[in-house]
This record gives C-alpha cells, structure tokens and sequence, in this order.
C-alpha cells in the first residue's frame, strides 16, 4: 500500500494523528459545527416534515451555530497571520467567508416564511454549513502538519 499523505502526518488504521494544540483546538470547533449543524437540520427537517414553521429554539440554535462559526474564523485568521500555512490559500479563504453566509440567509428565510417552507431552509442551510466546515477542516489539515 502507497502512503499518499502529506508529509509529517502519521496515519495509522486511518486515524490521523497531530500534535499541534491550535489545530487541535481548531478540529474541536470545527466537529461541533458539523454535530450541531446536522443536528440543527435534523430538527428543522422534522418540523418541515410535520409542517410546522421554523421554531425559536431551533432559530435560536442557528444563531449559536452562527456565533460559533465567527469564532472559529477568528481563530483561524489569527493563526494564519501567525505563519499557519494552509495548502489551497484562495479556496481556504474563500470557504471560511463562505461558511458565514448560509445560516444568516436560512435564519432569514425562516423568519419570512412562517411555513414549513422556512423550516425546509433552515434545514438546508444547516447542512450546507456542515459540509463546508468539513472542507474547511480538510484544507486546513493538509497544509497545517506542525502548525
């Protein structure tokens, strides 16, 4: 079998192992979007799925979500302006603006459509924002071995 990792990374059993505390930190945020972002949607897919509107709970939870991922960004660019390296810079970038966008939209489409239309949006925004979290984790993984 071929090693096909980027340098420094110990793979073993498909784990992968770093011992970095900022990127630690960095993968702890970003697996609580990704839990609390499929969650959110969960929610939001039942409700649509029993035709209710987007409750306040679940738009109170996007704001969280929406707080949490304002803080992973601010930690990520510090670090980058602290000489973390990413491997794809432009597409890093353009996925960490990118990933504050979708909550605001399905939080205001939400609130617009009072029916379970709304809730549908908020769903999928949710799981938009998992995905891109996802994608952010792996750029910043392959370009941060002893960040």
């Amino acid at each position: 079998m071929v090693d096909i990792s980027p340098p420094g990374i110990n793979q073993s059993w498909g784990v992968t192992t770093r011992a970095s505390g900022v990127t630690a930190l960095i993968s702890v945020f970003a697996y609580a979007v990704m839990i609390l972002g499929l969650a959110l949607a969960a929610w939001s897919g039942i409700e649509s799925y029993l035709r209710k509107p987007a409750s306040g709970q679940a738009i109170i939870a996007a704001a969280v979500l929406e707080v949490i991922l304002l803080i992973q960004s601010v930690i990520s660019i510090l670090k980058m302006i602290g000489g973390a390296q990413v491997a794809e810079p432009v597409t890093f970038y353009a996925y960490l603006g990118g990933v504050l966008l979708p909550l605001p939209l399905g939080i205001y489409l939400a609130r617009i459509e009072r029916t379970r239309w709304g809730s549908l949006s908020l769903c999928f925004t949710a799981v938009v924002v998992a995905v891109m979290m996802l994608r952010l984790l792996q750029l910043w993984r392959m370009g941060n071995v002893n960040a």
